[in-house]
């Protein structure tokens, strides 16, 4: 699967992260996955700024359409991505059991997940004239 990991720093502290996964997700766009910020750094608009900075390399990329999967349990994610404009994407909810790696480290997960897109502006780029 290929990723790319985005960082988000404070001087020389990293604060927080994502990653973007191109291939192999459920709705078949890049997804966005494993969103994290520091307990203390939450609620001041570190993941807001990872996931348009996810979305703006997405687009650039030449994808209209960009996901996220988030725990049904996690109302805060519910709120923070809809309200980055994310919907439904007509998937039903998907059961996530046993060990996954995450952050280099194995977990133990017994989730329940759901699935939200986003339609995003394509970045065509300059025009040229002929």
């Amino acid at each position: 699967m290929l990723q790319t990991y985005l960082v988000a720093w404070d001087g020389d502290d990293p604060v927080g992260h994502a990653h973007v996964a191109w291939d192999g997700t459920d709705t078949g766009a890049p997804e966005v996955q494993d969103v994290f910020v520091l307990e203390e750094r939450r609620r001041t608009g570190i993941a807001t700024a990872l996931m348009a900075h996810a979305e703006r390399l997405v687009a650039t990329r030449g994808h209209d359409r960009i996901s996220i999967g988030h725990s049904t349990a996690n109302d805060a994610a519910q709120r923070l991505y809809e309200g980055l404009g994310y919907r439904d994407a007509g998937l039903p909810p998907s059961r996530v059991e046993g060990t996954i790696l995450i952050r280099g480290r194995p977990l133990e997960v017994d989730d329940t997940i759901v699935y939200l897109v986003k339609d995003l502006p394509v970045d065509s780029g300059p025009t040229r004239s002929s």
